[in-house]
């Protein structure tokens, strides 16, 4: 049992090794995405209001960010979100595909910012939607069980020569 729970250690490791080491530099990333600017775009600042009835409606928001020509922000079809952020007074737009995040000033309605959302595509790559919903939906929680059975199986192997050895011990002690 302990030299077959080797075999499948190793070779089950090499396997996991490659989304390891995947899911590890993507969390990394995404655990840091405020720390690095090149990640997610910085907050603009949109004008100063008194009352939410100064704020622009979300169909004019989406009009300017369709206004910039995008090829994915053309239509409310290609909209993954959008978020407001009533402290800076912004909305961000956010397509669905092209990781394009577009931030509105909430009292004009004017374009702040146009950029990538690069953490969107991390957070992607790290669930590995990016590659096609059946790693995503398939192989992540396949990566799950293998990852299970290697914390498993690498604590009974570490622990089988100390077991052992604690017996052979006893039994030399004993004779």
């Amino acid at each position: 049992m302990y030299h077959g729970s080797r075999i499948w250690h190793r070779r089950l490791g090499a396997i996991a090794a490659v989304f390891l080491v995947l899911i590890a530099g993507t969390g990394f990333l995404l655990a840091n995405k405020a720390r690095f600017s090149w990640m997610r775009p910085p907050e603009a600042k949109g004008g100063a209001f008194e009352r939410l009835t100064e704020v622009v409606s979300l169909d004019q928001a989406a009009r300017a960010a369709f206004a910039l020509g995008h090829p994915e922000l053309q239509t409310h079809r290609d909209i993954d979100r959008i978020d407001y952020r009533p402290k800076r007074n912004i909305f961000k737009v956010i397509s669905k595909t092209g990781y394009r995040e577009v931030q509105v000033d909430g009292k004009t309605g004017e374009v702040l910012s146009s950029s990538y959302r690069t953490d969107q595509l991390t957070e992607h790559v790290h669930d590995l939607s990016f590659f096609g919903d059946a790693f995503h939906g398939w192989v992540l929680p396949g990566v799950a069980l293998v990852l299970f059975f290697l914390g498993l199986s690498g604590t009974y192997m570490y622990f089988v020569p100390v077991w052992r050895r604690a017996a052979f011990r006893r039994k030399r002690a004993r004779s």
